[in-house]
């Protein structure tokens, strides 16, 4: 393929020099003989520092911008036989020419875009399974795995860089996937990962407090994931229409206008509301599932879920609002949501004992920090025992803000390290008790740095019809610390804390 083909659909590019490209990359260590090297300004690094690197690794061609750092080609350090394409977004480009490269996949797939603070991974593997159920092979980018075929893959972040996803996608499609559930992060909205892609439709679970670091403010937060129902625009005309485009939204929300005005396709509702076109009642839960009451029109069906807690309920009814709008038959989507497994550290029930219970749950902000320890409230028979911390390098405003809830909620709080990265330990925990100072509540408190240690003393001090929180981390299977990353799976620590305190049978499945 040409450089030129290569950026055919990229409006303002400027090939200064053609070249034959036989593949792409981000990453100057990626490259092999043939291949463009996008060489993208970065928040951290300026990939236009790596393309003596890149050429000499192979590279026939360097697609990238000027600006004052690089005011002209020549201080690129390009040779005269190298390729060479100037664009006014490098990363933007590298979105458009990935979905040339490979292809366009997503016009061969039935395509789900799931955006939202809370509820994206759950919602997501609901979604796969109802699309399951009702006969479509189904593929998953998420934020704990993908799935691709049969195969379940480790992922480095929620929605993959452009030119990654198009090839997840394009090989779904050789594997014989009819349709893709994907989560899409306002990080991958605002930095164009999915901008090529043509969802047949988007769901918005929620908005909450999260990723202020990046965004500034809610408003431009909520801005940036609306962005997906916009996209749904972009797929008229490009895909058969042979089933029609959906915009999924959670009427409860505060931001559900907002959403529902960008949205460029049929707008399909649910929540617990009297006016949801999909939506929940007579909704009981407990400790093993919950069961409600599920209408979708003028249809009703009674169905248990195995996934525990009225937030489950939402994700259940976004899921099911997908099916419906897709046109699919209620019993089907029943099937499907009925079959769905837990989610990998989403209210991960950790066995081993049936004296208490241990959950561990991914909950990092203060509303799904809020909602866990409501849950564990509402489910538990004795006291609530929480173990959490807050990530390093991220928005400080959100500890304090845990801390009181944690304190108002729990009736003993343990903070701990989550990720720290390179910010000091002591001073993330410092935020944290600050606000637990000022709690309401008559919880007790401690301190213990190593999150390993935490849990074992979490675990120590339960007593029967407890449930322990173990919350932040999740699905993760690491802590980095400084600039290291070390094996560290909140499970598993769980687990052999459960042994450790003679609770356990010596069975860790």
């Amino acid at each position: 393929m040409r450089l030129s083909t290569l950026l055919k659909d990229m409006p303002g590019s400027e090939v200064v020099r053609d070249a034959e490209i036989s593949g792409i990359a981000y990453d100057s260590r990626a490259i092999s003989p043939g291949y463009a090297f996008f060489a993208i300004p970065g928040f951290k690094d300026d990939g236009r520092r790596f393309i003596p690197q890149a050429l000499n690794r192979g590279a026939s061609a360097v697609v990238t911008c000027l600006n004052d750092a690089f005011p002209e080609a020549g201080a690129l350090g390009l040779s005269e036989s190298a390729g060479l394409a100037l664009v006014k977004d490098p990363r933007r480009a590298l979105s458009s020419a990935a979905a040339v490269f490979y292809g366009y996949p997503s016009r061969d797939l039935t395509v789900v875009g799931i955006t939202g603070t809370k509820g994206k991974t759950t919602t997501c593997h609901l979604v796969r399974s109802v699309l399951e159920s009702c006969g479509l092979r189904t593929g998953l980018i998420g934020t704990v795995h993908n799935i691709v075929g049969d195969e379940v893959r480790p992922v480095t972040r929620t929605t993959p860089e452009s030119s990654d996803l198009q090839a997840l996608l394009r090989e779904m499609v050789s594997r014989d996937c009819r349709a893709v559930t994907m989560e899409v992060s306002s990080h991958a909205l605002e930095l164009y990962r999915v901008e090529d892609i043509f969802f047949d439709a988007a769901v918005f679970t929620n908005l909450g407090w999260d990723h202020l670091d990046f965004h500034g403010t809610m408003e431009a937060y909520a801005r940036a994931k609306a962005r997906l129902f916009e996209l749904l625009g972009k797929t008229r005309g490009a895909k058969r229409a042979d089933r029609p485009l959906v915009a999924s939204v959670n009427c409860d929300d505060e931001y559900s206008s907002l959403f529902r005005e960008r949205a460029a396709g049929r707008v399909v509702t649910y929540g617990l509301r009297e006016g949801a076109e999909v939506r929940a009642e007579d909704i009981e839960t407990g400790p093993r599932g919950t069961s409600f009451t599920m209408v979708c029109g003028k249809e009703r069906l009674r169905l248990r879920t195995r996934l525990i807690g009225r937030f489950n309920v939402y994700n259940a009814l976004a899921a099911a609002s997908v099916g419906y709008g897709f046109g699919f038959e209620p019993v089907d989507i029943v099937r499907g949501l009925e079959s769905a497994e837990s989610v990998r550290g989403r209210v991960e029930l950790v066995p081993g004992t049936d004296r208490f219970s241990v959950w561990v749950d991914y909950a990092h902000t203060p509303e799904s920090l809020q909602n866990i320890l409501a849950l564990a409230r509402d489910l538990s028979a004795g006291k609530v025992i929480v173990v959490f911390g807050c990530g390093g390098d991220r928005d400080r405003s959100r500890r304090p803000a845990m801390g009181r809830l944690a304190g108002d909620m729990a009736d003993l709080v343990i903070i701990t390290n989550d990720n720290p990265r390179t910010e000091d330990e002591d001073r993330i925990l410092d935020d944290i008790e600050a606000g637990l100072k000022e709690s309401r509540g008559k919880s007790s408190y401690l301190r213990i740095k190593d999150r390993r240690e935490a849990i074992n003393e979490a675990i120590r001090r339960a007593g029967k019809g407890d449930v322990v929180v173990i919350a932040g981390k999740g699905h993760e299977t690491y802590q980095i610390i400084g600039d290291k990353v070390y094996h560290f799976d909140d499970a598993e620590e769980a687990r052999k804390a459960i042994l450790a305190a003679g609770e356990g049978s010596g069975d860790l499945l």
